[in-house]
């Protein structure tokens, strides 16, 4: 039985020194090789954190360093190409998100990976917020959860004339799909979805407003203004308790006597990006043990995300 994961990364832009960060600290985790299509950036990567093997490409990789696991961590706009060859490996893998620019290509790299029986994970890091748990288990201490309003404003004329067309074009699944998966983590899978959209800009959209019944019989909203000044938040409704994360990195509680109390997050998620230590050790139980429990996503659970940031945007 695998006793330690061997991790070979692929990419080596920021997000690879902050899950790099992490694993260096956790002793049953090891970086044992990195490739990039920019070899230079892998090999300083390498130098900076200890990688012994900096490689020419995934099989040279896998070759060379023998790990026993593999993390896409590419930019959007690469992660179906490269994701579709790494699965064709068989090893356990972390993929970054989004998987895919759509939708299908989701589908198409959940379909692949049953075929190959490849375990994976998909990198929704805000799900292992400690102050989302904490908030959920405060709402379920007073009752059911009776509604969620994820607010996903964008900023987006900060960022538009750094984006691609294709990118730019399918924003709600490169990055909105951020707050969207939070509507199916908070409240389970959505039905009954009735939708407004407009386009300010964007041919595709950058108004949204969602209103849908979760399956454990909460209410969902959606809100996004993509050319507005605003930012990410989520308010959780329950029975004499709201729970408000505004930003998303921290919260507070409001009781029936409107007193505000504070939810702190944990050391990990002070020291660390938050959610990233408990992704990554969520991902290394995985390679493991061989399954993937909640609230881990994997291909095809983020599929079904897609599949929502697809019904949000359809009526445009």
């Amino acid at each position: 039985m695998v006793s330690k994961v061997r991790v070979g990364l692929i990419g080596a832009g920021e997000i690879t020194r902050t899950h790099l960060d992490i694993i260096s600290d956790v002793d049953w985790i090891e970086a044992v090789g990195i490739t990039s299509r920019t070899m230079n950036k892998a090999e300083d990567v390498a130098r900076e954190y200890g990688i012994p093997v900096c490689s020419k490409d995934v099989e040279s990789l896998i070759k060379e360093a023998c790990p026993n696991a593999l993390m896409v961590l590419v930019s959007a706009d690469q992660i179906f190409s490269v994701a579709q060859e790494v699965i064709h490996f068989g090893l356990p893998v972390f993929i970054e998100k989004p998987p895919g620019l759509s939708p299908q290509e989701t589908k198409i790299l959940a379909d692949l990976a049953g075929e190959h029986n490849v375990l994976n994970m998909v990198g929704y890091n805000r799900r292992y917020y400690s102050v989302f748990h904490k908030g959920l288990d405060i709402i379920n201490n007073h009752g059911a959860l009776l509604g969620v309003a994820v607010e996903g404003h964008e900023r987006f004329w900060k960022i538009v004339d750094s984006l691609d067309e294709e990118t730019r074009s399918k924003w709600i699944y490169a990055n909105s799909t951020h707050t969207i998966d939070l509507l199916r983590y908070f409240g389970g899978e959505p039905n009954n979805i009735d939708v407004i959209a407009h386009s300010l800009f964007e041919k595709n959209g950058d108004q949204f407003a969602a209103i849908m019944n979760l399956n454990s019989g909460t209410i969902g909203r959606y809100n996004a203004h993509w050319y507005s000044p605003g930012g990410w938040s989520v308010t959780l409704y329950g029975d004499g308790v709201t729970v408000e994360f505004k930003p998303l990195e921290s919260g507070a509680w409001t009781d029936k006597q409107f007193k505000i109390h504070e939810i702190k997050p944990d050391k990990v998620d002070q020291k660390y990006k938050p959610g990233f230590y408990k992704q990554m050790e969520a991902f290394g139980k995985m390679v493991l043990n061989g399954n993937l429990p909640w609230p881990g996503q994997d291909l095809a659970a983020s599929y079904r995300t897609m599949q929502l940031a697809e019904k949000i945007s359809a009526k445009v």
